[in-house]
């Protein structure tokens, strides 16, 4: 059997320990670096190499993956003076970019190597991951990757032992962001939504726990209403996925909108929602948490209506009108994704296929998206009756 490649992994945090691991586990050796020398001492303990420095990690390492919060920080790893990654990387060595970022960021990447630093021999892939930190333990995180050809074909091993779900991006280096980006921008407006419509059902006195059952399955469902609100009902905002992150992806995705002149709403207002929670102090704690944003005064309220007791016949009509919310913010979030998925540039029809199986998705999504590609905007109702609609909810 032959030896697998060496691999530097760059950025040991919660998803990156837990895919770095797994890859130990697969039988590629692994050179790691953090700042935090508890994660070091971590992937030591498991048969890792902990390297003092970017530079040390990525010497003799046939790839390097990036797995770090932010651009600036992958700018630092890589290119630091005397102890970045492009100091010790070999020749023809990959770096897998496996942060969310700026479609662009990519590209800029691969210049600084070829330009500022003459190694044009380092090759550059985006794969953009997502999943969650059991999933990255697993090997069994969603990938989206883009690239030349022949570099997304030697790094395919690498991102195979970590994903279940493997898509190839047509488009260049940075299409794999440019579809991560519209998935973020559904997820981050699901989200707010999400709890917008908890926060609405708890002042109403509802019993949020019997209002959250009412939504699942209907086409007021989101993947993301059923996955956070139970942190809602629960009260429980231990970081699964960190406010602070929708603060950077959705500022991602505005700054797009920003730089093309492209609308962006409803993006724009989560976003806005997010800088709120984070002033608030809850970046660093789960994004169920901007729920507490609606209810300044009493932050567990949803929580404490899941008991609430109601003849649920009483109030059947605020039932039926946070379905519709819920119903109508999808909508317009999916058309809105879907614009601006075709104004970067992407293929809608693999756009749709992969949000319809991503965190992004809704029951709205999945019915709205194919017609607005069609050019088919028959529907059940109109958008008099959904302006009706929005008012009454101003009213109750």
């Amino acid at each position: 059997m032959a030896t697998k490649p060496n691999v530097a992994f760059i950025g040991l945090g919660a998803m990156g320990m837990g895919m770095a691991l797994h890859l130990l586990e697969d039988g590629f050796r692994v050179s790691g670096f953090d700042v935090s020398p508890k994660a070091l001492e971590m992937l030591a303990s498991k048969g890792g190499f902990a390297a003092s420095s970017p530079q040390e990690s990525a010497r003799d390492a046939s790839y390097i993956i990036c797995m770090v919060a932010n651009a600036e920080q992958i700018k630092n790893v890589l290119f630091a003076e005397s102890r970045g990654a492009v100091f010790g990387l070999p020749h023809d060595a990959i770096v897998i970019i496996c942060s969310t970022v700026a479609p662009a960021f990519p590209q800029e990447v691969l210049r600084l190597f070829k330009e500022d630093f003459q190694r044009p021999d380092i090759r550059v892939v985006d794969c953009p991951v997502s999943g969650g930190t059991v999933r990255a333990a697993q090997g069994t995180l969603t990938i989206l990757s883009s690239g030349s050809s022949a570099t997304l074909k030697d790094t395919k091993p690498i991102l195979e032992s970590m994903s279940e779900c493997l898509y190839e991006i047509k488009g260049g280096l940075g299409a794999a962001n440019k579809v991560k980006l519209i998935n973020q921008q559904l997820a981050g407006i699901h989200i707010a939504i999400s709890a917008e419509a908890m926060g609405l059902a708890a002042t109403l006195g509802l019993n949020t726990k019997h209002l959250y059952e009412s939504v699942l399955g209907t086409s007021a469902h989101s993947w993301m209403f059923e996955n956070r609100v139970p942190h809602m009902l629960a009260d429980d905002w231990t970081p699964y996925s960190a406010l602070g992150i929708f603060v950077k992806d959705m500022g991602i995705v505005t700054s797009e909108g920003l730089n093309r002149k492209f609308p962006l709403f409803l993006a724009s207002t989560a976003e806005q929602l997010y800088l709120l929670g984070a002033q608030m102090e809850y970046e660093r704690e789960d994004d169920s948490g901007v729920v507490r944003v609606f209810l300044p005064k009493s932050p567990s309220l949803v929580s404490d209506s899941k008991s609430t007791q109601m003849d649920v016949s009483q109030f059947a009509g605020a039932y039926k009108l946070i379905h519709q919310l819920l119903e109508i913010v999808h909508t317009a979030a999916a058309i809105e994704a879907v614009a601006l998925g075709i104004n970067l540039g992407l293929q809608a029809s693999e756009l749709i296929s992969i949000i319809s199986n991503a965190a992004g998705v809704s029951e709205s999504f999945k019915v709205v998206a194919p017609k607005a590609v069609l050019g088919d905007f028959t529907s059940g109702c109109t958008i008099a009756q959904t302006r009706d609609t929005l008012v009454s909810l101003l009213y109750m």
